[in-house]
């Protein structure tokens, strides 16, 4: 039993850094369909195709009417609420009034990384970037949709670039990219420094399960077991239910 959780986890390490993106590492809103069927019994396809383009074009006169500002909160609004068309819809329709309106390029990157659209949510960041060098979230986001890729080469720099704009009393971000830098290391075969990410993350998070996890993955990938199994012990007892007093 001394080696288990070594062992376990040994098993499943090719796995654990092949897994896709996760929505957990980054907030970000919830995207949906906006155009549900709503045909009733007897309606036709062509029908059914000329009303969603009625909606369309009212959608789209609706937006032409707003302002900018207005613009901007809609296609928000829409994507929290899981309207992905209609969010892309009015942020295509500000950037045609205003390509250098503030953030835009963000938050439309937001909005296509989790639709997966990873090449257009690269881009909207990267144009995020040129518009706001010093965004520590845009560099971090730039990241994470290279991650998403399996970019990690170039993940690597974004992650590092965001630390340095991030001030310290930003715990919680600096233990998320750490984490991230961690991952992507350890994916590019740098496992002595996914090993320095993932503890400098504990630094800032010290329960966090997850940098438990991988930091006892990347120590068994150096043939640290004592040091692996470890961390795959706080990786399970950071799971248990905290006990009730009476």
């Amino acid at each position: 039993m001394k080696y288990y959780y070594v062992t376990i986890l040994l098993s499943l390490l090719p796995v654990a850094f092949m897994l896709g993106c996760s929505r957990n590492d980054a907030t970000s809103p919830d995207i949906g369909i906006i155009y549900k069927s709503g045909s009733i019994s007897g309606e036709t396809a062509n029908d059914s195709q000329n009303s969603q383009k009625l909606e369309i074009q009212q959608l789209n006169d609706k937006l032409r009417a707003m302002s900018n500002n207005d613009l901007f909160q809609f296609a928000l609004t829409c994507g929290n609420q899981g309207n992905y068309s209609a969010a892309l819809m009015a942020f295509n329709t500000l950037l045609e009034k205003d390509k250098n309106y503030p953030d835009i390029y963000y938050y439309q990157g937001l909005l296509y990384r989790d639709m997966g659209l990873q090449d257009e949510a690269i881009c909207a960041f990267q144009t995020a970037i040129t518009q706001n060098p010093d965004s520590a979230e845009a560099h971090y986001n730039l990241g994470y949709a290279y991650r998403c890729k399996g970019l990690h080469h170039e993940a690597i720099p974004q992650y590092q670039k965001s630390l340095e704009l991030l001030s310290e009393d930003k715990t919680k971000q600096k233990a998320s990219v750490h984490y991230n830098l961690g991952f992507s290391y350890f994916s590019h075969g740098m496992i002595d420094d996914a090993i320095r990410e993932f503890k400098t993350a504990l630094a800032y998070k010290p329960k966090d399960r997850e940098t438990h996890q991988k930091l006892g993955i990347a120590y068994t990938a150096k043939g640290w077991t004592d040091k692996a199994k470890d961390e795959f012990s706080l990786y399970h007892d950071h799971d248990k239910p905290a006990k009730k007093i009476p």
